[in-house]
């Protein structure tokens, strides 16, 4: 019997990820999905989910370094826990790209939607603490759009 063709992915070998001020820019218009299930129990609970997700590219403070980025805007919800980042953000295990999470309320949600729709918003900006195990804090973020 032959040996399997499937191979490994090489790992990437990532730099320090930098602390401080990072910008972005986004690169496509974003795609979401909004909806509500039945949370196991007990008790049961209905819970609502709303998201937008976006391609970017984010830049380093000190290197400059541009890597390409998935960014995910999340409205919070009863059960999501207790955090006081703004966000977080972890690398791709086989790829040399990040992820970017980031809370929003409801309200800005529902302007981001609008903002994207007319295609406004184009730069971000997050602030990056220190992290630990693939795991970063988003201190701060913000994105600008111009009318």
């Amino acid at each position: 019997m032959p040996k399997s063709t499937k191979k490994e992915l090489p790992k990437f070998p990532w730099p320090e990820v930098e602390v401080g001020d990072w910008a972005g820019e986004f690169a496509q218009r974003p795609s979401g999905s909004i909806g509500q299930h039945i949370q196991p129990g007990p008790p049961e609970m209905s819970v609502e989910f709303t998201y937008l997700i976006v391609g970017a590219v984010v830049i380093s403070p000190r290197t400059k370094m541009r890597w390409p980025a998935v960014v995910s805007f999340w409205v919070r919800t009863p059960l999501t826990p207790q955090r006081v980042e703004a966000g977080f953000m972890f690398k791709s295990e086989n790829m040399p790209s990040f992820n970017l999470g980031l809370e929003v309320t409801r309200q800005q949600f529902t302007e981001m939607v609008w903002f994207f729709s007319q295609k406004l918003l184009n730069n971000f900006y997050f602030n990056v603490g220190h992290g630990a195990e693939n795991h970063w804090p988003v201190k701060s973020w913000g994105a600008s759009f111009q009318l």
